[in-house]
Protein backbone atom coordinates (compact mmCIF):
# COMPACT_ATOMS: atom_id res chain seq x y z
CA UNK A 1 0.00 0.00 0.00
CA UNK A 2 1.13 3.53 -0.76
CA UNK A 3 2.19 6.09 1.78
CA UNK A 4 -0.29 8.87 2.54
CA UNK A 5 -1.31 11.08 -0.38
CA UNK A 6 -3.73 14.00 -0.41
CA UNK A 7 -7.36 12.98 -0.87
CA UNK A 8 -8.03 16.14 -2.86
CA UNK A 9 -7.22 17.09 -6.43
CA UNK A 10 -6.65 20.76 -7.36
CA UNK A 11 -10.11 21.00 -8.93
CA UNK A 12 -11.67 19.82 -5.68
CA UNK A 13 -10.38 22.91 -3.89
CA UNK A 14 -12.09 25.56 -6.03
CA UNK A 15 -14.86 26.00 -3.45
CA UNK A 16 -12.29 26.27 -0.67
CA UNK A 17 -10.49 29.04 -2.58
CA UNK A 18 -13.81 30.84 -3.06
CA UNK A 19 -14.49 30.76 0.69
CA UNK A 20 -11.01 32.13 1.41
CA UNK A 21 -11.50 34.94 -1.11
CA UNK A 22 -14.97 35.75 0.27
CA UNK A 23 -13.61 36.29 3.77
CA UNK A 24 -16.34 34.08 5.31
CA UNK A 25 -13.89 32.15 7.47
CA UNK A 26 -15.76 32.16 10.79
CA UNK A 27 -19.12 30.59 11.51
CA UNK A 28 -20.89 30.56 8.14
CA UNK A 29 -23.52 28.94 5.90
CA UNK A 30 -21.58 25.79 5.01
CA UNK A 31 -21.59 24.73 8.66
CA UNK A 32 -25.36 24.14 8.50
CA UNK A 33 -25.07 22.55 5.05
CA UNK A 34 -22.50 20.10 6.39
CA UNK A 35 -24.61 19.32 9.48
CA UNK A 36 -27.66 18.59 7.33
CA UNK A 37 -25.77 16.35 4.92
CA UNK A 38 -24.01 14.51 7.73
CA UNK A 39 -27.35 13.35 9.18
CA UNK A 40 -27.38 10.75 6.37
CA UNK A 41 -24.21 9.30 7.90
CA UNK A 42 -25.01 9.58 11.60
CA UNK A 43 -28.69 8.60 11.22
CA UNK A 44 -29.45 11.12 13.97
CA UNK A 45 -31.90 14.01 13.67
CA UNK A 46 -29.71 16.68 15.25
CA UNK A 47 -26.07 17.21 14.23
CA UNK A 48 -23.91 19.92 15.78
CA UNK A 49 -20.58 20.69 14.11
CA UNK A 50 -17.72 21.62 16.44
CA UNK A 51 -14.07 22.49 16.09
CA UNK A 52 -12.88 19.03 17.22
CA UNK A 53 -13.98 15.66 18.54
CA UNK A 54 -12.45 16.75 21.86
CA UNK A 55 -14.80 19.73 21.97
CA UNK A 56 -17.71 17.43 21.12
CA UNK A 57 -16.94 15.16 24.07
CA UNK A 58 -16.53 18.20 26.32
CA UNK A 59 -19.99 19.48 25.33
CA UNK A 60 -21.64 16.09 25.87
CA UNK A 61 -20.25 15.69 29.37
CA UNK A 62 -21.11 19.31 30.19
CA UNK A 63 -24.72 18.57 29.21
CA UNK A 64 -24.84 15.32 31.20
CA UNK A 65 -23.55 17.19 34.26
CA UNK A 66 -26.31 19.82 33.84
CA UNK A 67 -29.00 17.17 33.42
CA UNK A 68 -27.98 14.46 35.90
CA UNK A 69 -25.25 15.87 38.07
CA UNK A 70 -22.07 13.78 38.43
CA UNK A 71 -22.42 10.46 36.58
CA UNK A 72 -20.54 7.15 36.62
CA UNK A 73 -18.70 6.96 33.27
CA UNK A 74 -17.29 3.65 32.01
CA UNK A 75 -14.96 3.63 29.01
CA UNK A 76 -12.16 1.41 27.67
CA UNK A 77 -8.61 2.23 28.68
CA UNK A 78 -7.75 1.72 24.99
CA UNK A 79 -8.97 5.10 23.79
CA UNK A 80 -7.95 8.73 23.36
CA UNK A 81 -7.44 10.93 26.40
CA UNK A 82 -9.66 13.95 25.65
CA UNK A 83 -13.09 12.27 25.99
CA UNK A 84 -12.03 10.62 29.26
CA UNK A 85 -10.54 13.91 30.47
CA UNK A 86 -13.75 15.76 29.55
CA UNK A 87 -15.79 13.37 31.69
CA UNK A 88 -13.41 13.73 34.63
CA UNK A 89 -13.14 17.51 34.21
CA UNK A 90 -16.90 17.92 34.60
CA UNK A 91 -16.90 15.98 37.86
CA UNK A 92 -18.06 12.62 36.58
CA UNK A 93 -16.63 9.48 38.17
CA UNK A 94 -14.42 7.80 35.55
CA UNK A 95 -13.81 4.04 35.49
CA UNK A 96 -11.73 2.22 32.90
CA UNK A 97 -12.94 -1.15 31.69
CA UNK A 98 -11.43 -3.95 29.67
CA UNK A 99 -11.76 -4.75 25.97
CA UNK A 100 -12.75 -8.03 24.37
CA UNK A 101 -10.60 -9.97 21.89
CA UNK A 102 -11.67 -7.54 19.12
CA UNK A 103 -10.48 -4.54 21.18
CA UNK A 104 -14.07 -3.41 21.77
CA UNK A 105 -16.02 -2.48 24.93
CA UNK A 106 -16.26 -5.50 27.26
CA UNK A 107 -19.85 -5.45 28.51
CA UNK A 108 -19.26 -8.13 31.13
CA UNK A 109 -16.35 -6.25 32.67
CA UNK A 110 -18.53 -3.13 32.78
CA UNK A 111 -21.32 -5.05 34.54
CA UNK A 112 -18.83 -6.42 37.05
CA UNK A 113 -17.57 -2.92 37.87
CA UNK A 114 -20.88 -1.06 37.73
CA UNK A 115 -22.29 0.64 40.80
CA UNK A 116 -25.72 2.22 41.09
CA UNK A 117 -24.84 5.36 43.01
CA UNK A 118 -25.28 7.78 40.08
CA UNK A 119 -26.59 7.96 36.53
CA UNK A 120 -24.58 5.47 34.48
CA UNK A 121 -22.88 6.49 31.22
CA UNK A 122 -20.97 4.08 28.99
CA UNK A 123 -18.59 5.36 26.32
CA UNK A 124 -17.47 2.59 23.95
CA UNK A 125 -14.94 3.25 21.17
CA UNK A 126 -15.54 2.07 17.58
CA UNK A 127 -11.91 1.04 17.25
CA UNK A 128 -10.46 0.92 13.74
CA UNK A 129 -13.64 2.10 12.05
CA UNK A 130 -16.10 -0.71 12.81
CA UNK A 131 -19.69 0.53 12.91
CA UNK A 132 -21.08 -1.51 15.78
CA UNK A 133 -20.12 -3.60 18.77
CA UNK A 134 -21.82 -6.15 21.03
CA UNK A 135 -23.63 -4.39 23.88
CA UNK A 136 -25.83 -7.30 24.92
CA UNK A 137 -26.72 -7.55 28.58
CA UNK A 138 -26.86 -3.85 29.41
CA UNK A 139 -29.16 -2.95 32.29
CA UNK A 140 -31.11 -0.56 30.05
CA UNK A 141 -30.79 2.62 32.10
CA UNK A 142 -27.42 3.61 30.65
CA UNK A 143 -26.76 6.77 28.66
CA UNK A 144 -24.71 5.51 25.69
CA UNK A 145 -22.10 7.96 24.36
CA UNK A 146 -20.20 6.47 21.41
CA UNK A 147 -16.71 7.57 20.43
CA UNK A 148 -17.09 7.29 16.64
CA UNK A 149 -13.91 9.16 15.73
CA UNK A 150 -12.82 6.24 13.52
CA UNK A 151 -16.21 5.56 11.89
CA UNK A 152 -18.37 7.90 9.79
CA UNK A 153 -21.37 5.55 9.58
CA UNK A 154 -22.01 4.01 13.02
CA UNK A 155 -24.94 1.63 13.47
CA UNK A 156 -24.63 0.97 17.21
CA UNK A 157 -27.64 2.10 19.26
CA UNK A 158 -26.76 5.24 21.21
CA UNK A 159 -27.96 8.45 22.82
CA UNK A 160 -24.99 10.50 21.62
CA UNK A 161 -22.33 10.01 18.96
CA UNK A 162 -19.26 12.14 18.47
CA UNK A 163 -17.02 12.24 15.40
CA UNK A 164 -13.61 13.52 14.36
CA UNK A 165 -12.72 15.16 11.04
CA UNK A 166 -8.98 15.31 11.68
CA UNK A 167 -6.95 15.23 8.41
CA UNK A 168 -6.32 11.49 8.63
CA UNK A 169 -9.90 10.49 9.42
CA UNK A 170 -12.32 8.92 6.85
CA UNK A 171 -14.02 12.32 6.48
CA UNK A 172 -11.46 15.05 6.95
CA UNK A 173 -10.90 18.74 7.36
CA UNK A 174 -8.01 20.66 8.86
CA UNK A 175 -9.81 19.91 12.12
CA UNK A 176 -13.38 19.46 13.27
CA UNK A 177 -15.92 17.31 15.04
CA UNK A 178 -19.63 16.57 15.29
CA UNK A 179 -22.18 15.62 17.95
CA UNK A 180 -25.16 13.61 16.72
CA UNK A 181 -28.28 12.88 18.75
CA UNK A 182 -32.06 12.58 18.56
CA UNK A 183 -32.41 14.62 21.77
CA UNK A 184 -33.63 18.11 20.83
CA UNK A 185 -33.05 19.55 24.31
CA UNK A 186 -29.44 18.39 24.23
CA UNK A 187 -28.99 19.70 20.69
CA UNK A 188 -30.18 23.17 21.75
CA UNK A 189 -27.69 23.08 24.63
CA UNK A 190 -24.83 22.12 22.30
CA UNK A 191 -25.66 24.79 19.74
CA UNK A 192 -25.65 27.52 22.38
CA UNK A 193 -22.62 26.22 24.27
CA UNK A 194 -20.45 25.99 21.13
CA UNK A 195 -21.19 29.68 20.49
CA UNK A 196 -20.22 31.17 23.88
CA UNK A 197 -23.59 30.35 25.51
CA UNK A 198 -25.33 32.91 23.31
CA UNK A 199 -28.94 33.04 22.15
CA UNK A 200 -30.14 35.56 19.59
CA UNK A 201 -32.87 38.12 20.35
CA UNK A 202 -34.24 41.31 18.81
CA UNK A 203 -31.49 43.39 20.43
CA UNK A 204 -28.67 41.12 19.25
CA UNK A 205 -28.03 38.27 21.66
CA UNK A 206 -28.22 37.23 25.29
CA UNK A 207 -25.92 34.95 27.32
CA UNK A 208 -28.10 32.32 28.96
CA UNK A 209 -25.78 29.39 29.76
CA UNK A 210 -22.17 28.24 29.94
CA UNK A 211 -20.35 28.39 26.65
CA UNK A 212 -17.09 28.72 24.78
CA UNK A 213 -15.76 28.97 21.22
CA UNK A 214 -16.34 25.40 20.11
CA UNK A 215 -18.06 25.92 16.72
CA UNK A 216 -16.76 24.63 13.39
CA UNK A 217 -15.77 27.48 11.10
CA UNK A 218 -16.99 27.96 7.54
CA UNK A 219 -13.64 27.09 5.96
CA UNK A 220 -13.38 23.72 7.72
CA UNK A 221 -17.04 22.99 6.94
CA UNK A 222 -16.31 23.61 3.25
CA UNK A 223 -13.34 21.24 3.28
CA UNK A 224 -15.41 18.64 5.15
CA UNK A 225 -18.23 18.94 2.59
CA UNK A 226 -15.80 18.19 -0.23
CA UNK A 227 -14.41 15.25 1.74
CA UNK A 228 -17.97 14.02 2.31
CA UNK A 229 -18.55 13.91 -1.45
CA UNK A 230 -15.36 11.85 -1.87
CA UNK A 231 -16.16 9.47 0.98
CA UNK A 232 -17.88 6.68 -1.05
CA UNK A 233 -14.97 6.37 -3.47
CA UNK A 234 -12.35 6.56 -0.71
CA UNK A 235 -14.29 3.98 1.30
CA UNK A 236 -14.18 1.52 -1.59
CA UNK A 237 -10.43 2.04 -1.83
CA UNK A 238 -10.00 1.34 1.87
CA UNK A 239 -12.32 -1.67 1.71
CA UNK A 240 -10.34 -3.00 -1.26
CA UNK A 241 -7.07 -2.49 0.59
CA UNK A 242 -8.44 -4.46 3.53
CA UNK A 243 -9.45 -7.36 1.28
CA UNK A 244 -6.00 -7.34 -0.34
CA UNK A 245 -4.43 -7.40 3.08
CA UNK A 246 -6.61 -10.34 4.10
CA UNK A 247 -5.40 -12.29 1.06
CA UNK A 248 -1.81 -11.37 1.79
CA UNK A 249 -2.21 -12.53 5.37
CA UNK A 250 -3.79 -15.80 4.20
CA UNK A 251 -1.14 -16.41 1.53
CA UNK A 252 1.88 -15.20 3.48
CA UNK A 253 4.05 -18.24 4.06
CA UNK A 254 5.60 -16.92 7.22
CA UNK A 255 4.93 -17.49 10.92
CA UNK A 256 4.61 -13.74 11.45
CA UNK A 257 1.10 -13.88 9.97
CA UNK A 258 -0.03 -16.92 11.88
CA UNK A 259 -2.23 -14.63 13.96
CA UNK A 260 -5.46 -12.66 14.10
CA UNK A 261 -6.53 -9.94 11.66
CA UNK A 262 -9.60 -8.29 13.20
CA UNK A 263 -12.72 -8.21 11.01
CA UNK A 264 -14.69 -5.15 9.85
CA UNK A 265 -18.48 -5.13 9.45
CA UNK A 266 -20.37 -4.03 6.32
CA UNK A 267 -20.87 -0.43 7.51
CA UNK A 268 -17.32 0.00 8.75
CA UNK A 269 -15.29 2.99 7.57
CA UNK A 270 -12.20 0.75 7.31
CA UNK A 271 -10.01 3.35 9.01
CA UNK A 272 -7.21 0.87 9.66
CA UNK A 273 -6.66 -2.89 9.79
CA UNK A 274 -5.60 -4.32 13.13
CA UNK A 275 -3.42 -7.37 13.52
CA UNK A 276 -3.09 -9.05 16.91
CA UNK A 277 0.42 -10.31 16.33
CA UNK A 278 2.69 -12.64 18.21
CA UNK A 279 4.96 -10.44 20.29
CA UNK A 280 8.07 -11.58 18.45
CA UNK A 281 6.46 -10.70 15.10
CA UNK A 282 5.48 -7.07 15.71
CA UNK A 283 8.76 -5.55 14.55
CA UNK A 284 8.89 -7.82 11.50
CA UNK A 285 5.38 -6.78 10.40
CA UNK A 286 6.31 -3.12 10.80
CA UNK A 287 9.16 -3.60 8.34
CA UNK A 288 6.71 -4.86 5.69
CA UNK A 289 3.79 -2.43 6.13
CA UNK A 290 3.40 1.20 7.18
CA UNK A 291 1.97 0.93 10.66
CA UNK A 292 0.68 3.19 13.40
CA UNK A 293 0.28 2.91 17.15
CA UNK A 294 -2.92 4.27 18.64
CA UNK A 295 -3.14 5.31 22.26
CA UNK A 296 -1.29 4.20 25.36
CA UNK A 297 -3.49 2.35 27.84
CA UNK A 298 -4.88 5.26 29.82
CA UNK A 299 -5.06 3.45 33.16
CA UNK A 300 -1.28 2.98 32.97
CA UNK A 301 -0.44 6.63 32.19
CA UNK A 302 0.85 9.05 34.82
CA UNK A 303 -2.26 11.23 34.72
CA UNK A 304 -4.89 8.47 34.99
CA UNK A 305 -2.76 5.95 36.90
CA UNK A 306 -5.00 3.24 38.32
CA UNK A 307 -4.40 0.05 40.27
CA UNK A 308 -7.12 -1.68 38.28
CA UNK A 309 -5.86 -4.68 36.36
CA UNK A 310 -7.41 -4.92 32.89
CA UNK A 311 -6.44 -8.42 31.84
CA UNK A 312 -7.27 -8.41 28.13
CA UNK A 313 -6.13 -4.84 27.49
CA UNK A 314 -2.76 -5.51 29.08
CA UNK A 315 -2.42 -8.95 27.47
CA UNK A 316 -3.10 -7.67 23.95
CA UNK A 317 -1.64 -4.18 23.98
CA UNK A 318 1.94 -5.02 22.99
CA UNK A 319 0.62 -7.25 20.18
CA UNK A 320 -1.53 -4.61 18.45
CA UNK A 321 -0.36 -3.55 14.99
CA UNK A 322 -2.52 -1.04 13.11
CA UNK A 323 -2.08 -0.84 9.34
CA UNK A 324 -3.59 2.27 7.69
CA UNK A 325 -5.95 1.47 4.79
CA UNK A 326 -5.93 4.82 2.98
CA UNK A 327 -4.10 5.28 -0.33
Amino acid sequence: MKAFESKFKPEDLIEVNEIIQSGELGFGPNVSVFENKFSNYSNKKFNTATNSASASAFLIFAYLKEKFGPCDVYTPSLGFTSPAWAAQHHGHHLSFIDVDDNLLFDTQDYLNKRTSERQTVIMPVLYGGVSTLPLKGLIGDEVVVVDSAHCATPTVKSNFLFFSFHPYKPICSSDGGMISTDDEEASNFFNSYRNFGRSNNINGYDINQNGFKFYMNNLNATIALKSLSLYPKNLENRRSNFQKLKHEVADFHSPIFNQNLLEHDDMSSFYFATVIAHSESVDRIKKIYPTSTHYPLMHQTTFYKSNNHLYNSERLYSKIVNIPLYE
